[in-house]
């Protein structure tokens, strides 16, 4: 009886040592699979048994099972370190291609060209009767209007291209996630109702959430009982018992630009999905933040330089005068006060001079007047009253040998009587000139609208220069190069060059600190991956001696049973 047992317990150790050849074999096949989960044969003592005469004998080895080794702790730290790896290094991709495009570290840059803009106007303070610094003064109005065109189109293409990605990266969370959800159904299918470990669609599930963490912060947790996980993004629900909400791309105009940035949402409560990490967080932040933040700070740049430039100019005259001119800007309603109009610039009250022959002619521009007080309220009575665009034209026809109407588009047109007559513009108080488009330099609201006024372009003499007449002397020259350095007061007090240097710096400095805290991020992940390929993965010097291990168990296994079966046939034979 006791060799019978004998050879129960020979056989049931071979067995085990043969599962366990198959579990070594499976690891060190996938040694190199990625996210492959080591797996380990469980090894217990039989139930021992007692003999009649009181003694107690041991029944062998039995396989208590075959288990993934794994660290649920861990994996979840991992898969948040990937989430915050992949932003930061999605924002620092975005700072390394800002920086790319400003070009900063070449001659070709945009604080060159403002740079060069601004000492071609101070060659035209020495040479103020030669035309051909003045054309060159235009020339390079154009290159730096083109620059700052050039860096807001291309932010704008990068934004959109953004909105690619975050579109794409929609389709990817509902495929992950789907596929997710049918693992979830196999899983339990196999381990609740046929009683076997899916541990290649648990390997699966684990390579699909991994995924599914660099584009989104997500959290997990596990039924223990049908081995399901629902996933969690912040405090939204993308599944759970079954239950997917879909995610579709929405769209939210960022606060610093004009680009409607897309934008996750869950589809059945059209709510915006609580994304705090992930590649699409760090694309959020790109768009918004990073490029959104340098785009408006680049808009508030050429705004000032727009205004204050033509402000200053828009009161100089050039070599030569003008026979017509006619407004950029257009009026719908040009018998209303200009206070109710829509100008891209402000004008207040005050006067400008029509110099007609260099013969002033000043006139006056009321906007805003004193409101009445009601004497019952104290409060200010709102008017309606003041200069309209009509009114300026009618006060400027009255001039001699000058006409001026508002034409149909609503722009107003000034014609000199005759070839012999030429008019210039001078002293203005109150803005009009620059709002209208008169006697403008640049052209456009912001950086992405810019441009050079296509008088000056065509004919360079007209650059305003003077501010005693038509090529009188440079007193406007002078102000015009002394922007450069001058403070203003709508960029803090710093000068225009000073502001846009500011940005760069900025821009820089956000990048370099975006680098530091990607870098730091990578090496936490790194850790965190090493600690788990530690646990979870698979060492081929282990598995090879777990292997020798298992073959030498069945080889004495084996001896064991020859032993046992000679002795048998010995007994049979007696």
């Amino acid at each position: 009886m006791l060799l019978f047992d004998s050879l129960h317990q020979a056989s049931t150790a071979m067995s085990a040592s043969q599962l366990g050849l198959q579990v070594t074999g499976q690891n060190l096949t996938n040694a190199q699979t990625p996210g492959y989960v080591r797996e380990s044969l469980l090894l217990e003592t039989g139930t021992s048994r007692k003999l009649g005469n009181g003694t107690v004998i041991g029944t062998g080895v039995q396989v208590s099972g075959v288990i993934q080794v794994i660290d649920k702790f861990l994996e979840e730290r991992l898969r948040s370190s990937n989430s915050d790896m992949l932003s930061s290094s999605t924002q620092e991709k975005f700072y390394t291609e800002l920086e790319a495009l400003l070009n900063e570290t070449t001659e070709s840059d945009l604080s060159s060209s403002l740079g060069e803009f601004f000492n071609s106007i101070d060659n035209i303070l020495s040479h103020p009767e030669n035309v051909s610094f003045r054309q060159m003064t235009v020339e390079q109005g154009v290159k730096l209007t083109n620059d700052i065109k050039r860096i807001a189109d291309s932010v704008v293409s990068i934004q959109r291209g953004i909105n690619t990605s975050i579109n794409d990266s929609a389709n990817e969370i509902n495929r992950l996630v789907k596929k997710i959800d049918e693992l979830n159904r196999n899983i339990s299918l196999l381990e609740t109702k046929e009683g076997h470990e899916a541990m290649g669609l648990r390997d699966e599930r684990l390579n699909a959430l991994s995924d599914l963490s660099k584009l989104i912060n997500i959290k997990t947790t596990e039924n223990t009982q049908t081995g399901s996980v629902s996933i969690y993004c912040g405090s939204d629900i993308l599944l759970m018992d079954g239950v997917r909400n879909e995610i579709f791309v929405g769209g939210r105009k960022a606060e610093s630009d004009d680009v409607v940035m897309a934008e996750l949402c869950i589809r059945d409560t059209m709510t915006p999905l609580d994304v705090r990490s992930g590649s699409v967080y760090g694309l959020y932040q790109a768009h918004s933040q990073i490029l959104g933040g340098y785009a408006e700070k680049l808009n508030h740049f050429a705004e000032n330089l727009i205004q204050e430039f033509n402000t200053i100019y828009s009161s100089g005259q050039g070599l030569t005068g003008y026979n017509s001119v006619t407004s950029l800007a257009m009026i719908d309603q040009p018998e209303l006060p200009i206070s109710l109009s829509d100008l891209d610039f402000p004008v207040e009250n005050g006067v400008f001079t029509i110099m007609v022959n260099n013969k002033p002619y000043e006139i006056r521009i009321e906007v805003n007047e004193s409101p009445t007080i009601d004497p019952f309220s104290l409060k200010p009575i709102p008017t309606v009253r003041g200069t309209s665009l009509n009114d300026i034209a009618s006060a400027i026809d009255s001039i001699d040998n000058i006409s001026a109407t508002v034409n149909w588009h609503g722009q107003l047109e000034i014609i000199a009587d005759d070839s012999s007559t030429e008019f210039s513009f001078s002293n203005d108080t109150s803005g009009i000139f620059a709002a209208l488009g008169i006697n403008t330099f640049f052209t456009g609201t912001n950086a992405a609208t810019i441009g050079i006024n296509p008088t000056v372009l065509s004919d360079p003499s007209k650059f305003a220069a003077s501010d005693g007449g038509v090529g009188q002397n440079t007193g406007n020259g002078v102000q015009l190069a002394a922007m450069a350095v001058a403070s203003n007061l709508a960029l803090g007090g710093v000068s225009i060059i000073e502001y846009y240097d500011g940005i760069v710096s900025e821009t820089m400095l956000a990048g370099g600190i975006m680098k530091s805290v990607a870098s730091s991020n990578s090496l936490y992940q790194q850790s965190l991956q090493t600690q788990r390929d530690s646990i979870s993965g698979v060492n081929i010097d282990e598995e090879t001696i777990l292997m020798m291990t298992y073959q030498r168990m069945f080889q004495a296994n084996s001896r064991l049973v020859t032993v046992i079966d000679e002795m048998l046939e010995t007994l049979i034979n007696l």
